[in-house]
């Protein structure tokens, strides 16, 4: 189970970034992996590609349909 703190803080900063460029964020997040990449920063890519991953989440569209 991930650590309260550190998934608040992953929270915290996914939503900042989106603040920041809006509509552009996930093309900003995935430029970001891309230059990790090349530079050799796996570890950093990993964290991008999470920060991706939660952008495309938050911005999937809703259905309105419930669940149960």
């Amino acid at each position: 189970m991930p650590d309260r703190a550190r998934t608040d803080n992953f929270d915290e900063t996914v939503r900042r970034f989106i603040l920041r460029y809006g509509e552009a964020a996930l093309a900003e997040a995935n430029r970001r992996v891309q230059e990790l990449d090349s530079e050799g920063d796996s570890d950093g890519a990993e964290t991008w590609r999470q920060v991706a991953a939660a952008i495309a989440a938050q911005s999937a569209p809703r259905t309105g349909r419930r669940l149960h």
